[in-house]
């Protein structure tokens, strides 16, 4: 943990950190990272004991973190226990509460349903480096996203991120499926989401 308490530093000497995992029941997320260090911000992160799983080369690095309140406000409720065993977390049952749409709006937003989930994957691309992240995330959390992706798009700096939102239907079956293959969500055919974008950045 960085001195503030909001981030999760790790670190190896020679071989190269491929991936960072974020679960827990209601909670997924992949941070791409392809470096020996990173820092990942615990801010934002929900209330919850998680499971974070680092993946070096062939291993799977497990460590548990629990969130009991604000980071900024006190470090010493954050317990992060690095598990020796070097294992895959395979499978995970995910259990999310329906979300709520915050406001309507005459635009591609308004087909939003509140009854579903969405599988958001983010590139941040630049000269120096490029960052990709997939989460699900609450009806409520895309349109912040798409009003984000299309500032980013008229400046210099951001113009070349991307966004892909998929409609899930089966959070369950898709979340067991995309935790066994990351690529999982670029299949044609799918029962559990729909493999055409809700929005894409790139259209």
């Amino acid at each position: 943990m960085n001195k503030n308490g909001d981030s999760l530093i790790l670190e190896s000497e020679k071989i190269k950190i491929d991936q960072v995992d974020i679960l827990n029941e209601d909670y997924f997320e992949t941070i791409k990272v392809d470096s020996i260090k990173t820092k990942i911000g615990l801010d934002k992160l929900p209330y919850g004991n998680y499971v974070i799983q680092a993946k070096v080369e062939k291993h799977w690095i497990v460590m548990y973190m629990e969130k009991t309140k604000n980071l900024r406000a006190d470090l010493d409720f954050t317990d992060i226990i690095t598990n020796a065993k070097l294992k895959k977390v395979s499978k995970i049952t995910i259990d999310v509460k329906d979300g709520q749409l915050l406001s309507k709006q005459h635009s591609v937003e308004n087909q939003i349903e509140e009854k579903t989930m969405y599988w958001v994957v983010s590139e941040t691309n630049s000269r120096f480096s490029s960052t990709k992240t997939m989460s699900l995330k609450y009806p409520e959390e895309i349109n912040d996203l798409i009003a984000k992706i299309r500032l980013e798009a008229k400046s210099e700096v951001g113009r070349n991120n991307k966004l892909l939102v998929y409609e899930v239907y089966n959070t369950v079956e898709f979340m067991s499926k995309q935790l066994r293959n990351c690529k999982y969500y670029k299949k044609t055919e799918s029962d559990y989401f729909n493999v055409i974008p809700f929005y894409s950045s790139e259209d």
